[in-house]
């Protein structure tokens, strides 16, 4: 009865610290503004901008998207550790200026006493 007790205990004190490793932040969760460098219609352009871009140092991604029946590529830059010239390489290198991604509003924006239910009947 006693090494059952002992058991127990065991496992319970295991489970409970199996919680307090350190967790692995990745890129995608770590604070970043996203720029939207190009849009096309022809893949074999937007593999070319984000080719250029990976030579000067950019990782950059391509996106789908369909806007008013048009299928558009568009191709976009993350930027974790912005410095004074990184906006005018994008450009540089895109050839139009880099467009800032809206973030998402978190509540702690939103305005106090804001609520999603209108008010009735004011």
């Amino acid at each position: 009865m006693r090494f059952f007790s002992l058991l127990v205990l065991l496992l319970a004190m295991a489970a409970g610290l199996s919680g307090c490793a350190e967790e692995t932040v990745y890129d995608w969760q770590r604070p970043h503004d996203t720029y939207q460098v190009g849009t096309f219609s022809k893949a074999q352009n937007a593999d070319a901008l984000k080719a250029k871009l990976g030579k000067d140092g950019f990782d950059s991604r391509i996106e789908t998207d369909i806007k008013n029946g048009q299928f558009t590529l568009n191709v976009l830059v993350d930027v974790y550790d912005a410095k004074p010239d990184t906006l005018a390489r994008l450009e540089r290198i895109a050839g139009a200026k880099p467009l800032l991604r809206g973030k998402t509003p978190t509540k702690a924006a939103s305005p106090a006493g804001a609520s999603a239910i209108p008010a009735s009947g004011l």
